[in-house]
């Protein structure tokens, strides 16, 4: 289940989108409890635009997707929008494209 969920964060057919999500899911995924797994799934079930609108901050969290609390603790697709908000992915650097590429087999 999990190297599916990997796979599918990676090939998602937008490179934003395959870069930002199948980074965070390669580095990420492994460690994820059965309960965060669902969550993740979750989101990877969404339409490839509404996870690119998230990740860039374009639009917020789903309600259903958010944690519910206020102990500081984050859910999956809040942390993978806060990881992806400091990513130096968003940056034009042609070295790191290529060297963040390279170590999560995207290319």
């Amino acid at each position: 289940r999990k190297k599916r969920l990997v796979y599918r964060s990676k090939q998602r057919g937008w490179l934003e989108v395959d870069l930002l999500l199948g980074t965070w899911a390669s580095e990420n995924v492994p460690s994820l409890s059965l309960e965060e797994l669902d969550e993740f799934e979750k989101f990877v079930n969404l339409e490839t635009i509404d996870i690119y609108n998230v990740l860039t901050l374009r639009s917020d969290v789903p309600e259903d997707m958010k944690a519910s609390g206020d102990d500081g603790w984050q859910s999956v697709v809040e942390r993978i929008q806060q990881w992806a908000k400091d990513s130096p992915l968003g940056k034009a650097d042609k070295e790191k494209y290529v060297e963040v590429k390279t170590r999560n087999n995207l290319i």
